[in-house]
């Protein structure tokens, strides 16, 4: 009975000594710079640890997606993250932060999102483009209504750089904040976006647009004859007349489109 006794308390021992093991220390707090915002106004999360910080994550949506973990050779015991929303309504943020044993620590942050000043994209109708109504797709004949372009548009926004806070000014493919739906053949080429809820905020970045032929299988043609693939949505020189149509010509290229828009 004794050996028994001996035994099980040998066992309880190792059992709070392997628990006290592996209780971590890690602590983390985080301050945001505010509550409320307003569309693609930057959100500064500030994350102050115990001790030095090695992996960053987070999730815009409550923690149904997490984006990728990320280390920097800066990262001390203080990290900031930099966040921002083209959304309206409540968000929940989790900064996640790791140690460099593993351990984890998430901080849920509230803030709500605002319209503010935003200028919302209602609609837009391509008027016109090079080589409108000839051959985009060779394999059709000309007789074939199949051969002329399919086309969609996508708008373009510069993506805020979560580790610096920084934007970047050179367009690129990674900009892609909207792709519409294809218009075959050239038909109906106007797209209603009441109700994409498309803002942007003009105080805080730059818009563009870009239209191309849609030959599936995500390959597309350059309409705007590229480089530049896009043109720049002149909204910043509206701000005071607040027009509910604005149109846009590049000639050099034959494009002219017209933007609906709320202010």
């Amino acid at each position: 009975m004794k050996k028994l006794t001996y035994i099980l308390l040998f066992l309880c021992f190792a059992c709070n000594s392997s628990d006290d093991a592996d209780t971590s220390t890690f602590e983390v707090s985080v301050t945001q710079s505010t509550t409320s915002l307003v569309v693609d106004q930057i959100l500064t999360l500030t994350a102050t640890a115990n001790e030095k910080i090695n992996q960053i994550s987070f999730s815009k949506d409550g923690g149904e997606t997490f984006d990728s973990e990320f280390s920097s050779s800066t990262f001390d015991t203080t990290v900031n993250l930099y966040l921002d929303f083209d959304t309206l309504g409540p968000k929940t943020i989790i900064y996640r932060v790791k140690n460099s044993a593993g351990d984890v620590v998430d901080n849920i942050v509230s803030v709500t999102v605002e319209r503010g000043n935003a200028v919302q994209l209602l609609s837009v109708k391509l008027n016109s483009f090079f080589d409108m109504g000839n051959t985009w797709d060779s394999e059709y004949a000309t007789t074939d209504p199949n051969h002329l372009a399919d086309v969609f548009f996508g708008v373009l926004k510069p993506r805020l750089n979560f580790l610096d806070g920084t934007r970047s000014r050179v367009p690129s493919s990674s900009w892609l904040w909207y792709r519409s739906q294809t218009r075959e053949n050239e038909n109906d080429l106007s797209w209603n976006l009441q109700n994409e809820e498309l803002f942007i905020n003009v105080s805080e970045l730059t818009a563009y647009i870009a239209f191309a032929d849609d030959d599936g299988g995500n390959i597309a043609q350059d309409i705007m004859l590229g480089p530049p693939f896009q043109s720049l949505i002149p909204l910043s020189n509206y701000i005071n007349s607040k027009p509910g149509t604005i149109t846009v010509k590049e000639t050099h290229i034959n494009l002219e489109y017209v933007i609906g828009l709320d202010w």
